[in-house]
């Protein structure tokens, strides 16, 4: 019995251990696309934000299956889980232009209404254009 229990014991370290390397193994291929966009980024003549860079070099080794999404799913996961902690500090610092954003509410306030009105608009077509596309 006794053996039986040093041999489930056993397992259970084992599946653990792989649950420790796939979170890891996907925590760094996210961490090494993002090093990409940064690398790319830092040669770009414009500024360009290298996470998005790094998404895009993401989804198109998802694409092409390069990675595969059993690879970065359980770190991905962790990350948006935890999301919500990092935007805490992003709101914190706008405490400092508190008074900037009173006297330009009215701007804020349309910019963000006119692009989230504009970027529906815009995939809402982009989706009719390809389902049309399928159909045919």
């Amino acid at each position: 019995m006794t053996n039986f229990k040093n041999c489930i014991r056993q397992v259970q370290q084992l599946n653990l251990l792989c649950k420790m390397i796939n979170f890891l193994r996907g925590f760094l291929l996210i961490l090494l696309f993002l090093s990409f966009g940064k690398l790319i980024s830092a040669y770009l003549p414009i500024p360009f934000p290298a996470s998005i860079i790094g998404l895009i070099l993401l989804f198109i080794a998802l694409s092409t299956s390069l990675v595969k999404v059993e690879w970065i799913t359980m770190s991905g996961n962790f990350i948006l889980k935890y999301m919500a902690l990092l935007f805490i500090p992003i709101g914190v610092g706008l405490l400092n232009y508190f008074d900037l954003i009173i006297s330009h509410w009215l701007v804020i306030v349309f910019s963000l209404l006119f692009t989230t009105l504009f970027i529906m608009f815009l995939v809402g077509h982009f989706y009719q254009y390809l389902n049309k596309k399928e159909e045919s």
